[in-house]
């Protein structure tokens, strides 16, 4: 008994020992290294390139949830469309010799974006690179087949191939285009001045255009851009990119002009990223057609004006903030189609204005001011849309109208209409989840309105008849510039389940 009494501390001892060597070994910060090689084109030397670590691009949750809900409409946001280096968090940075070599050590184990990056050489990204316990090497892998766009719904198999990982001089485009001219993938061109583009312009993927301040690109010739899946063509503005990574701070303040397709000039643009601009892509093209891209950070996204027909379908525009101008503006386009496109974070998702008719279906526009405003002699078709807005979802004026169908509202006013004339509208088979008013006569001395509104079968979220003339604004509601009704019998007792978006 007293030898087993003499050996109680000695196994206590042991047993915190281990229990404490364990509790560090499973808490201690897993690290990694990661080493690859970088070249410079045409160099010999290819030190001082910085590389520069950077944790994930936060994702927005809302569009996350509508890309999982319609994967068919809008763009699918990943780290290729959301990463910029000059926003992003830098947690390591390192430098290669002159072989072009480099080696970052005690890297936090995780997914990670790299930038690798050389002033004159412009920069190049590597996506969702793992850092694992121990060493890792840094490769990028080229897509040599890409997926079907997915904004079809569709996905083919892709086959990777180890590429090498290569920065190239940037460009400094100073002259007009006068001769057949192609923008190389992954290279950097600076547009110093405003171009004209008098012959044919072919921007391939993974080709970055960083225009200076105030200036634009105009063509009167071809402008084919047409990127790739997970490989975007990306017009930015030409500030903050420095290999000092730790000095970035770009002005907000810094716009460049506009991207404008002149009048029967031929042009092409798909996958492609436009942001920081005064007006993204400005459409003057009879017939136009573009698709699959993102506008954002801009006082507007994409615009079409004075043309017979414009097709615009599969755009993601985010932060377009300026009070006058919108996320899609159709000005002066008699017909014309403006269909799956996602708009989030924006102070206007549409104008169609001036003698404008485009049929709007299938969008989304989540978080924005306002949604869709029809005015000055434009008549629209909207139907199967969700629509989601602090202010109001659709407002009509000046001797405007519209077919109003299958629409989801969720927001204060569902249906604003300020209007003269006798141009009227039709609202049926909507779902008007409004916080003040679903339907809105608004009128004074300038704009009286004296039509009645044809809005028979609609769902206002409640069966109670005196509650629902609650939330409808007409000549019952003491405006002495208002003798229109809103005819809203019979209305839907449950949603209408054909609203919203739908297909695949």
């Amino acid at each position: 008994m007293y030898r087993l009494k003499n050996k109680c501390p000695f196994y206590f001892l042991l047993f915190t020992f281990c229990f404490l060597l364990i509790i560090t070994c499973t808490t201690s910060p897993q690290t990694g290294t990661l080493s690859g090689t970088i070249n410079l084109e045409g160099q010999t030397d290819h030190s001082n390139i910085t590389i520069g670590i950077y944790e994930l691009a936060m994702l927005d949750p809302d569009i996350v949830e509508a890309n999982q809900k319609w994967p068919h409409i809008g763009v699918i946001i990943n780290q290729m469309t959301e990463f910029d280096h000059r926003f992003g968090t830098l947690v390591k940075t390192g430098d290669t010799d002159a072989s072009g070599s480099f080696e970052i050590t005690n890297i936090p184990t995780g997914i990670y974006n790299v930038i690798a990056i050389k002033d004159s050489f412009g920069f190049r990204y590597i996506y969702n690179v793992q850092i694992n316990n121990g060493s890792n090497n840094l490769e990028v892998k080229s897509i040599s087949h890409f997926p079907s766009p997915i904004s079809q719904g569709e996905k083919t198999p892709q086959t990777y191939i180890k590429a090498d990982i290569t920065l190239f001089p940037a460009t400094h485009i100073t002259y007009d285009i006068t001769s057949p001219t192609t923008f190389l993938s992954y290279h950097h061109y600076i547009i110093e001045q405003d171009i004209i583009v008098d012959d044919e312009l072919t921007i391939k993927s993974g080709a970055v255009v960083r225009l200076n301040q105030g200036k634009d690109i105009t063509s009167y010739g071809t402008f084919n851009a047409v990127g790739e899946y997970e490989n975007f063509i990306w017009f930015t503005k030409n500030d903050g990119f420095s290999e000092d990574l730790y000095s970035i701070e770009p002005d907000s303040n810094y716009i460049w002009d506009k991207v404008t397709l002149e009048p029967y000039s031929q042009a092409q643009v798909q996958w492609c990223r436009f942001d920081w601009a005064n007006i993204g892509l400005l459409n003057h093209v009879n017939g136009f057609e573009i698709s699959d891209c993102i506008f954002r950070e801009s006082n507007c996204g994409f615009k079409a004006e004075d043309v017979d027909s414009t097709f615009c379908s599969n755009l993601l525009c985010r932060d377009i903030l300026n009070e006058s101008e919108a996320a899609i503006y159709f000005y002066q386009v008699a017909n014309g189609l403006i269909e799956k496109n996602v708009m989030h974070d924006c102070e206007n998702g549409m104008i169609i204005k001036d003698e404008s008719s485009p049929e709007v279906n299938n969008n989304y526009i989540s978080n924005c001011n306002n949604g869709v405003d029809i005015s000055h002699g434009s008549s629209s078709d909207i139907h199967n849309n969700e629509i989601s807005c602090f202010d109001y979802s659709i407002y009509i004026a000046h001797y405007s109208d519209s077919i109003i169908e299958k629409n989801n509202f969720n927001s204060k006013i569902g249906i604003r209409i300020y209007n003269f004339g006798d141009r009227q509208s039709e609202i049926h088979n909507n779902n008007l989840n409004c916080s003040k008013y679903a339907i809105e006569l608004k009128a004074d001395y300038c704009t009286p309105i004296y039509y009645n509104i044809n809005a028979e079968n609609n769902y206002y979220y409640t069966n109670n008849e005196n509650e629902i003339e609650k939330i409808l604004y007409d000549k019952y509601d003491g405006n002495q510039y208002i003798e229109g009704e809103v005819f809203y019998i019979p209305f839907l007792t449950q949603e209408y389940p054909y609203a919203g978006i739908h297909g695949e």
